[in-house]
């Protein structure tokens, strides 16, 4: 075979190659994993993009929009003292459940639009980032899906798993509207097992804590145990009202 036929030989072969893999991570070729040989067997250990793949997992599964994602601890805006002072002891919350591993919950009690959700939704995305599986879920939508499988057992069970198997649960609105007796069951249900379990939650809420325990003590002093005086308690009145600052 002369050598002009072998290079375009060659540059046919070249050509129709298929291209080589690309991968996210090149050390562990994506699979989370690489391989040793220790005492003689080939065992797997853990890659260093592992942790951060499966933060990643975890805030895909978390039900947070995108518009929610933006809801960062840094893009909180501190105008006054007490804003400031929420978001550090937010900071302080996130510091605690990391490093002193304190399982504990949050509850954010306040007017409408005075920064609850942000900074829960900013203490979940830490979470997350540091693999700490969570789940976001308006308290209305949650109480409307139990309520809608209620009469079908195994659809029920399939339906609060949602709310009770998540490492942290973040429950926004927390007894928004009015609730009724039927409610209770459903409500306590969920903050209960999850306090048997030792399963943290964040929870927003215009409701005083006082108003909670009145509602029912039950489920109301489970919350308060499981916080372990992570509550944050913002400053009442409309000016305080993040949504009307240009407004009034």
């Amino acid at each position: 075979m002369d050598a002009v036929l072998l290079d375009r030989l060659k540059a046919t072969l070249e050509k129709h190659a298929p291209e080589p893999a690309k991968y996210d991570c090149p050390k562990c070729e994506d699979r989370g994993y690489t391989f040793e040989i220790k005492d003689g067997y080939e065992v797997a250990v853990p890659c260093s993009c592992l942790e951060k793949r499966q933060s990643i997992e975890k805030l895909a599964l978390s039900n947070l929009t995108e518009v929610f994602r933006q809801k960062t601890i840094n893009s909180f805006k501190v105008d006054k003292e007490w804003q400031r002072k929420a978001k550090n002891e937010v900071l302080r919350y996130i510091n605690d459940f990391l490093k002193k591993e304190t399982n504990a919950s949050l509850i954010l009690c306040g007017n409408p639009g005075s920064g609850k959700t942000h900074l829960g939704i900013g203490a979940m995305l830490e979470l997350i980032n540091n693999n700490v599986g969570c789940v976001y879920k308006e308290y209305i939508s949650m109480l409307t899906n139990l309520k809608q499988v209620s009469m079908n057992e195994e659809e029920f069970i399939r339906e609060l798993e949602k709310y009770i198997n998540p490492r942290v649960l973040f429950l926004d609105d927390f007894l928004k509207g009015e609730v009724t007796s039927a409610d209770r069951k459903y409500i306590y249900k969920v903050i209960n097992t999850r306090y048997l379990k030792g399963k943290p939650m964040i929870i927003s809420t215009e409701k005083s804590l006082k108003e909670i325990l009145m509602w029912d003590e039950a489920v109301g002093s489970r919350i308060v145990e499981m916080a372990q005086n992570n509550i944050i308690t913002f400053p009442r009145g409309i000016e305080n009202n993040y949504r009307l600052r240009n407004i009034i």
